[in-house]
């Protein structure tokens, strides 16, 4: 645990007795080291004055004035906290010490543990602050010696890209100075991406909050460089852009290369596959006019016979004007240059004085077995010189004719001879893309052109100046000078692997092989080496996003997990130790996945675990956590296999709590079934009391002689009875969200079939299907059908033996079709539902209107009568 470290003051004060026994109390009481001043020129001459973490001066002194004493220190430390102390008036020596830069100030008198606690808590509350300011200020510096010291840009920006702050090298790189404040926006330095930034930046969000971006940036000297930039956005709480930060840096160099490495690697495919001359020279000079950015290339080559050049082939517009060129180079005393033997490179201060069009000029020679066959001619007039960085793959590309050309005349020598062994190894060494080298002690006396290219030399001479041992790294050095020591006799191949240096000091990773032989009778070394530099930069490309997929992982709130395919646990983030503490379980004792579980349930993890490995496919469930079983915790499962070279290699699973869920679900279904069987039994209640009241009908019924007005009465009752019959149909059914219309009917039409004591054989016929309607609309169409019913019964089949009554209901997206018919003797003429007074059909069209129902009635004398209502389905209706 850390702790701030003890608090640590000044007093300065002339009483003896007030200094011990201040000391006394803050040490004692409150832990505070208290160390003493008598006077404040004694104070002034301490070299610790500044390395106390509070100052506490009295006002009144003898020799210098607390207030001057203040101004003094002030003037030399403005952050330290100091605190007065006065015997005087409290008004006025407060108002002087503010002024003069005290933080507060105390009266001395009253109650000694009063006066003396306001005193500690000042302190307190003085350090406090003081330490944090302190802290900022350090946590400030060592940020910004951090962000200086970095070798890439970088650049704070507000959420419309303004930019808010750069390091140094951001600045030199840009070629901009910039300050704060000064108005410049991230997007004008790329003016011509501003939307691709745009984008870039609008697709992040807090999930994926940064991106990465590849920009051309245009120098002043007219050359186009290469940024990367990683740009984070930061959001706050409401998921707005706080702030954005970018950290970029210059591959102008990697491009450059990748281009280069490109062109030379389609050139080696060509040269490999290629059988003449003339397409050997032709792949060569577009690529060197692709490496060097050139408009116009040739190449000459010497005649055998008479050691005279002549042009063997060309490309570009301007080829009449390097032949020119060429000619007035290879003459006179220009032709002094083309004879050593060395590549030559003009620049535009160079051409002056030459009557020419090309403000750049290259000219390397066509090397074969030390003897000069030949130049590649290189011109351009937009380039200002032929950049250095391009030189060496210029002549790498030239360096390789030589070889074409002797594989050429191989091949065709092959067909008629063999050649000597000799030819045989040099043609396989020269043509070899791995580096090879002879070494003789030492000394380096053969180089292919592989090796001459990695290490940036022109031949074994380049390490007469500086021995082959200075090319390699310590532990390769150790390791090399192991095998020179070793005896002849005990001399076999060796391999070894390590860091290389060429000669301009640029690092290669190669993979070394030695192989003793004989070379000009002499012992020697062949030293085979392979330039690995690619695949190290993979492998540590690959071990950091390892790396940066184990801390990413760390971070999610939801447990993690890997497992072999065993079963045992490989990788665990910090959100399964988590899920263990909540339950109570030992971190050491988890080694297999089935731990994370309950041990009831580890054997159903193991089956799904063993469908995983068998069906290769994402399985998933819900399980109960190991641990505390009074407290359990449930969780989701979701598991994944590890598939890796089409091989099942294991598992990777992400567990979610789900407890708080389950609980809520567990409760949320405990509420339904309370409410379900309060409605079930209001239902049942309300059956019940119109069951009464109908009850009270019939009761009535024995008082009442009129028929008229038992008639009404029965009406009555066969009305509440089918309102009844709803109710009752309802809490009988599994769901109250709506009643079965179908079993409703069943039972309204025997319960109205019975309510006519009657001979006559009536039938219905109900055609509803699984339909079911809400309350509301049961009861009015249940109504209506009981109207149609009573009104049947009672007219329809007078002097009849027998009836039909048919009754359907259809429903779709559209609305509801009710369909009444009876097959008894039809509406007397002239029937009109609007003008009839019968209390039943006026009911029937009252209901109707209730459900914004369209009702038609049909009727033909002796043919029966059809009743039809159409309506939108109600909330609740199915």
């Amino acid at each position: 645990m850390v702790t701030d470290p003890r608090i640590q003051v000044l007093f300065v004060d002339d009483e003896p007795g007030m200094l011990q026994a201040i000391q006394d109390y803050l040490s004692i009481v409150h832990s505070i080291g208290v160390d003493i001043c008598n006077s404040g020129a004694e104070a002034l001459t301490r070299e610790d004055l500044f390395s106390f973490d509070c100052l506490i001066i009295d006002y009144e002194m003898p020799d210098i004035d607390g207030i001057v004493l203040l101004k003094e220190i002030r003037q030399m430390n403005t952050e330290i906290p100091i605190i007065i102390f006065t015997g005087k008036g409290y008004e006025d020596v407060a108002i002087e010490a503010i002024n003069a830069g005290a933080d507060f100030y105390i009266k001395k008198g009253g109650n000694p543990d009063e006066l003396f606690t306001e005193l500690a808590h000042y302190i307190r509350k003085g350090v406090r602050r003081y330490r944090a300011e302190q802290e900022l200020v350090e946590k400030e510096r060592r940020y910004r010696a951090v962000v200086e010291d970095m070798t890439e840009f970088v650049c704070r920006m507000d959420p419309e890209g303004l930019i808010l702050f750069v390091n140094s090298v951001f600045a030199g790189n840009l070629q901009k100075p910039f300050e704060t404040g000064n108005g410049v926006t991230f997007y004008s330095l790329y003016p011509e991406y501003e939307k691709e930034i745009a984008d870039a930046i609008f697709l992040c969000d807090p999930d994926n909050p940064s991106t990465q971006i590849e920009l051309p940036f245009m120098e002043k000297q007219g050359k186009t460089a290469w940024h990367q930039w990683v740009i984070r956005v930061i959001f706050d709480e409401r998921f707005d852009i706080q702030e954005i930060q970018a950290v970029g840096r210059d591959i102008s160099r990697q491009k450059e290369l990748d281009r280069q490495e490109t062109i030379l690697k389609e050139l080696g495919l060509s040269l490999a596959t290629c059988s003449t001359l003339e397409s050997a020279l032709s792949f060569s000079l577009s690529a060197a006019l692709g490496i060097g950015r050139f408009e116009t290339g040739a190449v000459y080559l010497r005649d055998p016979g008479s050691e005279k050049l002549s042009l063997f082939l060309d490309e570009g517009p301007y080829r009449a004007a390097l032949a020119r060129v060429f000619e007035e180079f290879s003459r006179n005393e220009d032709g002094i240059i083309l004879n050593t033997g060395e590549a030559v490179y003009m620049s535009m201060s160079d051409l002056y004085r030459y009557e020419s069009r090309f403000t750049a000029l290259a000219f390397i020679p066509i090397h074969r077995y030390n003897e000069i066959t030949g130049w590649f001619a290189l011109a351009s007039e937009n380039l200002i010189e032929v950049p250095v960085e391009i030189r060496n793959p210029l002549e790498g590309v030239v360096s390789q004719i030589g070889n074409v050309i002797s594989r050429i005349e191989a091949e065709e020598a092959l067909r008629d001879a063999l050649l000597e062994s000799e030819e045989r190894y040099m043609q396989l060494s020269e043509t070899s893309p791995d580096a090879i080298a002879i070494l003789s002690g030492n000394s380096v006396v053969y180089l292919n052109p592989a090796a001459k290219s990695l290490f940036e030399v022109e031949s074994p001479d380049g390490f007469f100046r500086q021995p082959f041992h200075d090319f390699l790294d310590t532990d390769l050095q150790d390791w090399f000078s192991g095998i020179l020591r070793s005896k002849t006799g005990e001399k076999s191949p060796r391999a070894g692997e390590g860091f290389l240096k060429t000669k301009s000091g640029r690092q290669i990773y190669g993979e070394l092989l030695t192989v003793p032989i004989t070379h000009s009778g002499e012992e020697a070394t062949l030293l085979l080496i392979r330039d690995k530099t690619s695949q190290r930069m993979q492998e540590q490309a690959l071990i950091e996003s390892e790396r940066r997929f184990r801390e990413m992982a760390d971070l999610l709130p939801e447990p993690l997990f890997e497992a072999d395919v065993g079963g045992k646990l490989t990788f665990c983030n910090r959100g399964v130790f988590g899920l263990l503490n909540k339950t109570n379980t030992s971190h050491e004792n988890i080694t297999m996945a089935s731990q994370l579980v309950s041990s009831k349930e580890q054997l159903r993890f193991s089956t799904i675990l063993k469908k995983l490995g068998n069906d290769l496919l994402p399985v998933a469930g819900d399980f109960i956590a190991a641990g505390n079983s009074v407290d359990s915790r449930i969780f989701h499962l979701s598991l994944a296999p590890i598939i890796r070279d089409g091989v099942f290699s294991g598992t990777r699973g992400i567990l979610i709590d789900i407890t708080e869920n389950r609980r809520y679900q567990e409760k949320l279904q405990q509420m339904i079934e309370e409410k379900d069987i309060l409605f079930r039994e209001l239902h049942h209640r309300v059956k019940n009391n119109m069951q009464i009241v109908s009850s009270m009908l019939q009761l009535q019924e024995e008082y009442i002689t009129d028929e008229v007005v038992l008639s009404a009465l029965h009406d009555c009752e066969q009305r509440i009875d089918s309102m009844a019959l709803v109710h009752e149909t309802l809490y009988r059914t599994e769901s109250l969200a709506g009643i079965p219309f179908g079993d409703y009917l069943e039972n309204l039409a025997i319960a109205v079939t019975e309510g006519f004591a009657t001979v006559r054989d009536i039938r219905t016929e109900i055609d509803v299907g699984n339909i079911r309607l809400s309350l509301d609309t049961a009861v009015t169409i249940g109504l209506i059908i009981n109207e149609l019913m009573v009104n049947s019964m009672k007219y329809a089949f007078v002097d009849r033996p027998s009836g039909l009554i048919t009754i359907r209901l259809t429903c779709d997206d559209g609305g509801c079709i009710m369909r009444y018919s009876d097959d008894g003797v039809g509406l007397p003429p002239g029937f009109d539902i609007e003008k009839i007074s019968s209390l039943g059909m006026r009911l029937v069209r009252i209901l109707a209107k209730q459900i914004r129902g369209q009702l038609v009635i049909d009727s033909e004398q002796g043919a029966g009568m059809m009743c039809t209502v159409t309506f939108p389905k109600q909330a609740g209706d199915l």
